[in-house]
C-alpha cells in the first residue's frame, strides 16, 4: 500500500480552509491568492486520492475524509511545533542532555552547584553525572558515553582537549590526637615515616603520591590500601595510618572527625579541569555547563583567596 505524502505547509493550508470554511478568507489569512490556495488544496486531494471539501458558492464544508485529514493534520502540526520548540531550546542551550563523567570529589562538591544553577536557568536541560576514576572518565569521553569528563590532566591522550578549572593541593589526613596536629605543615618525608592508608593503584591520587615519594627517594614502610574514600577515612580514624588527599576530597571524609595538615616540601597540586573530545562538537547545553563550571570554580577560588588573606 502506497502511503500518501503531504508536506507540512500544505497540511497547514488545508487547516486554514477548514477553520475559516472559506477559500477567500483563508487565502487572506495566509497571504496567498485564492487561486494559489485552491491549487495547493487540490494538490493535497490529488496526493491523498480523496476529496477534502464540498464546495458551493455559499459554503465550504469538510467531507468525512476531509474531517479525518483535518484531525490528523492538527496532530501533525502540533507535533511539529513541539519538536521545533524542543530544537530551539537545544539550539539556545536550554534543552537536551549533558552527560558528565567526573571524579567523585568533583561530583560531590562542585557539580551539585552546577545542577542547581541549571535547574533555575535551563530547567529543560538534564545533567547526567557518572562519578568514576580518572582513567574511566577519560574512557567514557572517548567512547562517546560522556560529553564532558571532569578529571586531572595526568596522562590525557592527544585526542582530548583539557580546560583547567583549578588546582588542588595535598594535605595529610590524620586523627585529631596525632602528633601532626601540633605542626602547621607536614613534609612528605615525615608522611613517609608513618603507616599509610593509601588509595588503590587504579586511583589517580595514588599515582600522584607514589610519584612524589619516588622523586624524594623515599616511600612508606607500611601501606594499607582501600579504594573508597569513606573506607580510607574510617581506617585513618581507627588509628591504622595517615593518608594524603587533595583539598576537594577532604569534605567527603569529614564524617570521620579527622584533622588535616597541608603537605609541603614539596607542595603537590592536582590540576583539575574539563576534558572533551577534540574531534566532536559540543552541544549548546554542554557549552552552557562549561561556562557555569568555570564561573562556579572561579567564584569558589576567589572566596578561598579572600578567606586566606583575612587570616
Amino acid at each position: 500500500m502506497a502511503l500518501p505524502d503531504v508536506e507540512l505547509r500544505s497540511a497547514r493550508l488545508v487547516l486554514e480552509v477548514a477553520e475559516h470554511r472559506s477559500f477567500t478568507t483563508a487565502a487572506e489569512a495566509v497571504h496567498l491568492s485564492q487561486s494559489a490556495l485552491s491549487r495547493a488544496v487540490n494538490d493535497v486531494e490529488r496526493r491523498l486520492g480523496v476529496r477534502l471539501f464540498d464546495r458551493t458558492t455559499r459554503s465550504v464544508r469538510a467531507t468525512p475524509a476531509g474531517a479525518e485529514f483535518v484531525r490528523i493534520a492538527r496532530r501533525m502540526v502540533s507535533q511539529h511545533e513541539r519538536d521545533m520548540r524542543e530544537l530551539a531550546l537545544y539550539r539556545d542551550g536550554l534543552g537536551g542532555i549533558v552527560r558528565i563523567s567526573s571524579l567523585p570529589s568533583v561530583a560531590a562538591t562542585i557539580l551539585p552547584g552546577v545542577v542547581a544553577r541549571m535547574r533555575t536557568s535551563a530547567p529543560d536541560v538534564t545533567v547526567d553525572i557518572h562519578d568514576t576514576l580518572a582513567h574511566d572518565a577519560t574512557e567514557d569521553l572517548l567512547a562517546g558515553r560522556a560529553d564532558l569528563a571532569i578529571t586531572s590532566d595526568d596522562d590525557l591522550p592527544e585526542s582530548v582537549v583539557f580546560l583547567p578549572l583549578y588546582s588542588d593541593s595535598f594535605h595529610a589526613v590524620h586523627p585529631r590526637d596525632h602528633h601532626f596536629s601540633d605542626h602547621p605543615t607536614v613534609s612528605w618525608h615525615a608522611l613517609a615515616a608513618e603507616p599509610m592508608v593509601a588509595f588503590g593503584p587504579a586511583s589517580s591520587l595514588r599515582a600522584l603520591t607514589d610519584r612524589t615519594f619516588e622523586t624524594l627517594g623515599t616511600r612508606p614502610e607500611e601501606v594499607l590500601e582501600a579504594q573508597n574514600l569513606a573506607v580510607i577515612a574510617g581506617l585513618v580514624a581507627a588509628g591504622l595510618g595517615v593518608a594524603a588527599a587533595p583539598a576537594t576530597v577532604l569534605p567527603l571524609m569529614s564524617f570521620a572527625d579527622l584533622s588535616t595538615t597541608p603537605l609541603v616540601d614539596p607542595q603537590v597540586d592536582r590540576r583539575l579541569g574539563i576534558a572533551r573530545a577534540a574531534d566532536r562538537s559540543l552541544s549548546p547545553a554542554a557549552q552552557r555547563v562549561i561556562g557555569m563550571l568555570t564561573e562556579l570554580t572561579t567564584d569558589q577560588r576567589q572566596r578561598a583567596e579572600r578567606a586566606r588573606s583575612h587570616r
